[in-house]
């Protein structure tokens, strides 16, 4: 390891992510690049010396006056002045001495260098490294004979010397190959002192190291004044864990632990929350969660995930995100799964927990105890004809609810002809179905042992056309699609329903045979589905001018075939669908959805985007969604810079129905080259029953060095479309 790299790789080190340099508004930024060399001295390439004049003894003292400078390729050591002690074997270099190279730059009272120990000490050194950039001195940096290093009274800032507003600081620092050990380290803040550690190991190379993590703290209304402190544990090296002590003011005190392993066949990740004795609940509160994937063989894999929690309104009391807090069950499975080129075989089991006390029974999944899946497909070659198998043999099981198994089997043929860029295909499916049933008396019993084999014919026909325009300045794109599709009718009214549903429509929806998702049903059908997409470029792009899509279904008989409690279908077409993208030049942006039926003559769903995104760094979103008789909702959110270094942050989302606000945050944030912060005041919708959250998150960034507080870059990258904090 060169010399230079290993003087500064206790900075290289602490950082968590590394900064490059930016000239924001009117801020005077240190400047950076990178060169891979280093070390001002190199012996693989040839060195020469330079002097003003020599004088002295040889075999005693010399004296070089009036420069020396020391050249090693494109690097460089200078001084005003040496003197050559060759009794001792040492080196004094004094007055204006530099260290210098593509990387950093070193500044010295003065150096000692001890031929003999093969020693270097410098005095007060004043260094800047252009790769993140820094800059920071040191009172002495000591050299020994094992390129170990020690250093005392030492600073690092990614600050100019003009706008100084944090610094760390160090009483000592040992390095040495693979580990580093600081003393009485402090982190200080407009010369205030914010952290302080009397003592800090931290790795010099790529290795892991345990020690603590960056700390979290915030509040929020139903958790009160939030406090962490992550430990990380290097157990080994494929073993890790992160320990995470949390103080909560409205609940107590928490216990987080994320375990991580990962070997030649297999990897897995473990969590266990803790919460002792909640204040609010006055019981203690558990959290578990495993994930895990074993590869046998490389065709063979095992995958586990499961999840525990003491109560249904954990995710709701204890997290704050929307995505667990509207989850409605956890989800326990374990799956072996074989792959092969032409075929895929997965064995499994499933079972859930309940979070939401309000989903009906009949709503609630069944588990499978256990199903095996299959799926092939295979090409004569002289042919071109494709055939293939789908299927599933799996037994349902729900307490007090119908249970029993259900074998099904698909097996398909077709065959893809191309003609001058229209592609037709021909398929031939046939659904065979089984129902091995246990008789329930609680509820009325359909036919314990229901099948059907049902055929389904179906003809599609794509294309990809191309047209230049403007002597070739754009092109267009246009893809037809139609789909003819015939099922006949089977009376599947004593059937079960175990896991099929009937999706909302839409353009994948709209050529996929089978109207329902799951093998309970299969939909009855005569009907042709038809669409388009168009597209326009500029010839030197591959992203769209604009792009519209259009599609309907036309049904030639009625459909019998139902769901409970669901209504026959009599129409003689579907809703018209439509989509639309125009990017109306760099900065103006609009989406537009909708599906209007013409039977009933009215919308079914809406949905519309706008977004300006400029230069600048000025976003403004704004989307409308509309679903009848079910969601009205708009959704707004910006990110504005108001002056030098200030942006402020805000989104709005309510929903009309329900009147009612389902998320709004403000924030403001400011950065300069070399720090930053961020402060959000939230409220969002955190219980089912439609009660809301409140919270406070701050959080500090310290280019080069990290991140103090909540991370609230999280909040703004999933609420603010188009929004990049890096």
């Amino acid at each position: 390891m060169n010399t230079t790299k290993q003087l500064f790789i206790l900075f290289i080190i602490m950082m968590v992510s590394e900064a490059s340099a930016e000239e924001i508004s009117n801020n005077t930024c240190l400047i950076g690049y990178k060169n891979s060399n280093n070390f001002p001295i190199d012996s693989g390439t040839s060195t020469s010396l330079t002097a003003g004049s020599i004088e002295g003894e040889v075999g005693k003292q010399l004296k070089i006056k009036n420069e020396i400078k020391i050249t090693s390729g494109n690097k460089t050591i200078t001084g005003g002045e040496a003197a050559f002690d060759e009794s001792g074997g040492i080196i004094r270099v004094t007055k204006n001495l530099i260290f210098e190279n593509s990387d950093a730059l070193i500044y010295g009272k003065e150096a000692i260098i001890r031929t003999e120990e093969k020693t270097a000490l410098i005095q007060e050194g004043d260094y800047q490294i252009f790769s993140v950039p820094a800059r920071g001195v040191a009172k002495t940096i000591a050299i020994d004979s094992n390129n170990n290093f020690s250093l005392t009274d030492f600073t690092y800032t990614t600050c100019t010397a003009l706008d100084n507003s944090w610094e760390l600081r160090a009483e000592s620092m040992q390095l040495n190959k693979d580990e580093g050990v600081a003393k009485n380290l402090s982190l200080r803040f407009k010369d205030w002192p914010i952290l302080y550690l009397p003592y800090l190991t931290f790795p010099l190379s790529d290795s892991r190291k345990s020690g603590i993590l960056t700390p979290n703290f915030g509040s929020s209304t139903k958790r009160g004044i939030e406090l962490s402190l992550p430990y990380y544990w290097n157990i080994s090296p494929n073993m890790d864990l992160i320990t995470t002590p949390k103080y909560m003011d409205k609940r107590g005190f928490q216990l987080s632990n994320q375990f991580r392993f990962m070997t030649n066949k297999q990897k897995g990740e473990t969590r266990l929350d803790f919460l002792f004795n909640d204040k609010q609940l006055n019981k203690d509160r558990t959290y578990i969660s495993h994930e895990q994937i074993i590869n046998l063989r490389p065709d063979w894999r095992v995958s586990l995930k499961g999840e525990y929690t003491s109560g249904n309104n954990y995710f709701e009391d204890l997290t704050q995100s929307l995505s667990t807090t509207s989850r409605t069950h956890l989800v326990r499975s374990i799956n072996l799964d074989h792959y092969s080129d032409n075929w895929f075989l997965n064995f499994g089991m499933d079972n859930h927990q309940i979070l939401d006390d309000s989903l009906l029974y009949k709503e609630r999944p069944h588990r499978r105890l256990p199903y095996l899946n299959f799926s092939g497909l295979w090409t004569l070659k002289n042919t071109g004809i494709n055939y293939g198998l789908n299927s599933q043999l799996a037994y349902f099981n729900k307490n007090g609810a119908l249970s029993g198994g259900r074998l099904h089997m698909m097996p398909n043929v077709s065959k893809t002809f191309n003609l001058n860029g229209i592609q037709i295909k021909p398929a031939l499916e046939i659904d065979l179905t089984k129902y091995n049933l246990e008789k329930d008396f609680n509820e009325k019993t359909p036919n314990l042992s229901a099948k059907r084999a049902v055929p389904i014919y179906s003809l599609d026909l794509n294309a990809l056309l191309k047209k230049s325009w403007s002597e070739g300045t754009y092109t267009q794109t246009i893809e037809p699609r139609i789909m003819g599709v015939y099922i006949p009718f089977r009376n599947q009214n004593d059937f079960p329903v175990f896991d099929t549903i009937q999706p909302d429509i839409n353009h994948i929806q709209l050529f996929r045979k089978n109207r329902y998702v799951g093998q309970d049903r299969i939909g009855d059908t005569s009907k042709l589905s038809y669409g388009m997409t168009t597209k326009l470029f500029k010839t030197d792009s591959l992203k769209p001018i604009i792009s519209l899509t259009l599609g309907q279904t036309h049904y030639y008989k009625e459909r019998k075939v139902t769901l409970p409690n669901e209504l026959e279908k009599n129409n003689s077409s579907s809703a018209y669908l439509a989509m639309m993208q125009w990017n109306i030049n760099r900065e103006w942006s609009l989406r537009l959805g909708h599906m209007w039926d013409s039977d009933i003559g009215k919308s079914m769903k809406t949905e519309t985007r706008f977004q300006y995104k400029s230069d600048d760094a000025k976003i403004f979103n704004f989307s409308y969604r509309y679903r009848r008789n079910m969601l009205r909702q708009f959704d707004t959110s910006f990110s504005v810079p108001i002056r030098d270094s200030w942006n402020i942050v805000g989104r709005y989302n309510y929903s009309i129905i329900d009147k009612k606000v389902l998320e709004q945050f403000i924030g403001v944030e400011y950065e300069t080259c070399c720090w930053g912060i961020r402060a959000i005041s939230r409220k969002h919708l955190a219980y089912r029953n439609g009660a809301s959250d409140s919270s406070f998150s701050i959080q500090f960034i310290f280019k080069g060095l990290g991140e103090i507080g909540m991370p609230i870059e999280n909040l703004l990258d999933r609420g603010i479309l188009g929004y990049d904090g890096t």
